[in-house]
């Protein structure tokens, strides 16, 4: 598993990691939002423990999201090392971790954000919203060369169904875009996924 060396901080509440993984030939994104309720931790891979102290420095630990099947991650190890419990969608098949409680569409999510299922994807994909933040697992990816773009098709159960899905996410009030494959979106986010929708 790829382990970031550091983090960065995005916006004053929003912080991100991001490391190679040569098994899977891609790059993998985490990401934490600071909320009144603590941090929320969502997809995390590992982070060098001088960084994680630094970021965990006068913060509360709160609890740690899944956003589908495929992202068990480090999961496990923030879970042992935090004390916090571990979030996922209820049609999350796949992960090789059991969540300590379970999402489902416009749930209350921990730090009082809200999960929106987002079938189409991958299994038990989900949105996290709030904050003015939306946090995407696979079914957006913000990669180099390409930059935003949906989901290949290959890698989908259903694209076209995805792509219905993801028209969920304008309803949202958010002004930052964050991924499990990508650095974070700060520059008119919610506009550029309304222009990348059919």
């Amino acid at each position: 598993m790829a382990t970031a060396s550091d983090f960065q901080a995005v916006t004053r509440s929003l912080f991100a990691w991001q490391a190679y993984d040569p098994a899977v030939k891609c790059d993998l994104s985490s990401c934490v939002i600071e909320t009144a309720d603590g941090l929320i931790f969502v997809d995390p891979i590992e982070l060098a423990e001088p960084a994680l102290t630094r970021l965990l420095l006068g913060r509360k630990p709160h609890a740690i999201v899944l956003t589908n099947g495929n992202h068990s991650r480090a999961a496990g190890k923030f879970r042992t090392r935090l004390g916090v419990k571990i979030f996922a969608s209820t049609d999350a098949d796949g992960l090789d971790i059991t969540p300590d409680a379970t999402l489902a569409d416009d749930h209350p999510a921990p730090g009082k954000m809200r999960a929106l299922t987002l079938p189409g994807a991958g299994p038990g994909e989900i949105a996290l919203v709030g904050h003015g933040i939306a946090c995407l697992g696979d079914a957006l990816i913000h990669l180099p060369p390409d930059g935003l773009r949906i989901l290949p098709d290959k890698y989908c159960a259903d694209p076209a169904q995805l792509r219905r899905s993801l028209r969920k996410l304008l309803s949202c009030d958010f002004q930052v875009l964050t991924f499990a494959h990508g650095t974070p979106l700060t520059d008119s986010a919610r506009q550029k996924l309304e222009h990348l929708l059919p």
